[in-house]
C-alpha cells in the first residue's frame, strides 16, 4: 500500500525535531541556521503556531519520560529553560561592544520569553491547545516576539533532549535498560 503524503503540520514538526537532534548531536550552528530559516519563511504567520505546538509537545513528552512533572501531570519546563546568565554572556561575547543598557534589555527579553515559554507549556498541558495558541498569538502580535518565544521553546527542547540522552546513557550503563 502506498504511503500517504505527510501533512504540513507533520513536515514542520519533523523539521523542528530535526533541528533539536542536530543541535544535541553537536552541530549547534547548523541547527540554529535551519531553525532560523524556518522563522523567516514567507508563511511564518501560519507556521509559527505549528512550530510552537510541535516544540511544546516535544517538551511535554520528554518531561513526562523524565518524571519532570507536577502532581497534576504538568511539565516542569522551568528546569529546562536556557540559563539567562549563559545566554547573555554568549551574546556579550558575540557582540563585544554591547552597552550596559543593551545587556539589561537582553536580560529582560530573556526573562520575559522564559516566563512565556513556561506558561505556554503549562497552559497546553492544563487547558489545551486552543488556550496555548491564544497565548502564542498574543505574543506574535508584537514584532519579533514570536521568534524570540520560539527560540526559548527550542532551547528548552534541546535542554530536555540532552537530559533524555543522559538518562538513557545512565540506564544503559547500569543495566536498567533491559
Amino acid at each position: 500500500m502506498p504511503r500517504s503524503r505527510l501533512t504540513r503540520n507533520e513536515i514542520i514538526s519533523a523539521q523542528c525535531q530535526n533541528t533539536i537532534t542536530t543541535s544535541v548531536n553537536g552541530d549547534h550552528f547548523g541547527a540554529y541556521e535551519a531553525f532560523a530559516a524556518m522563522q523567516h519563511r514567507r508563511d511564518f504567520p501560519e507556521t509559527g503556531p505549528i512550530m510552537a505546538e510541535s516544540l511544546i509537545k516535544f517538551i511535554q513528552r520528554r518531561c513526562r519520560a523524565l518524571g519532570a512533572v507536577t502532581g497534576d501531570d504538568v511539565p516542569e519546563v522551568a528546569r529546562f529553560l536556557p540559563d539567562e546568565r549563559k545566554g547573555v554572556a554568549r551574546a556579550r561575547d558575540a557582540v563585544p561592544g554591547m552597552t550596559a543598557q543593551t545587556m539589561v534589555e537582553a536580560r529582560r527579553i530573556h526573562r520575559t520569553n522564559a516566563r512565556l515559554a513556561r506558561e505556554m507549556v503549562e497552559t497546553y498541558a492544563s487547558q489545551g491547545r486552543d488556550k496555548a495558541r491564544e497565548l502564542y498569538q498574543q505574543r506574535a502580535a508584537a514584532e519579533n516576539d514570536a521568534q524570540n518565544l520560539l527560540m526559548m521553546l527550542w532551547g528548552a527542547a534541546i535542554n530536555v533532549q540532552h537530559q533524555m540522552r543522559a538518562a538513557t546513557r545512565a540506564a544503559k550503563a547500569s543495566g536498567l535498560d533491559r
